[in-house]
């Protein structure tokens, strides 16, 4: 498998990773590692991109290892947004209670200004997770961006209410909260939150 990847081999390194894949008697960390290093591989060649995703399949019943996920994370963290979206959208069809993923993936659609998605989402979110301040956040911040600022407004003050010992977002909160209000044409409103985000920001400085 290796000597095909090194001899940039895309079908030959196919056929003996899914040979790999499919056996019982090959070590979970080494199939972990071939789709590793396939990952690296298909990065530059997107024409294995199925390859990839059949793959992933063989890993659907892996308790250990989110495989999805963290190809998801792979491709953000070199900022393919369109892939990593992709990839935390197929973990969540089957774990589709798993925050961390639904706020890695709300992350990616506001790199990739998708607000319409987004506000959809946190919404859909929320329903499920009412306790968390993160989705209100979210939803907040898309609603400004469609310039629903009465409902951005609403969704945050509910969300400020859920957020407990988390500073870095209470600044956020308050930055989208004097940009609703801002939207909504009320300049003072606007500057008490300016206020409270940079007094909190200058906090978190000393």
């Amino acid at each position: 498998f290796k000597f095909h990847l090194n001899n940039n081999d895309g079908p030959k390194a196919v056929k003996s990773m899914d040979i790999a894949l499919a056996s019982k008697k090959i070590d979970a960390k080494i199939k972990h590692r071939m789709l590793n290093e396939f990952l690296i591989f298909v990065k530059d060649k997107p024409e294995f991109t199925t390859d990839l995703d059949r793959a992933i399949g063989y890993f659907d019943n892996d308790k250990e290892v989110k495989v999805a996920k963290e190809i998801g994370k792979f491709y953000e963290s070199k900022k393919v947004w369109d892939k990593s979206i992709r990839y935390y959208e197929m973990h969540l069809k089957t774990n589709a209670d798993d925050v961390e993923t639904m706020l890695l993936l709300f992350n990616v659609y506001t790199e990739t200004q998708q607000f319409d998605v987004l506000a959809k989402k946190a919404e859909a979110a929320m329903e499920v997770f009412p306790l968390q301040p993160q989705f209100y956040y979210f939803g907040g911040l898309a609603n400004n961006q469609l310039k629903n600022y009465k409902k951005a407004k609403d969704l945050l003050e509910m969300g400020l209410d859920y957020l407990v010992d988390d500073t870095a977002l209470e600044i956020n909160f308050n930055i989208q909260l004097g940009e609703a209000y801002n939207g909504l044409g009320d300049a003072k409103k606007k500057e008490i939150y300016f206020l409270k985000a940079e007094k909190l920001l200058n906090k978190t400085k000393k």
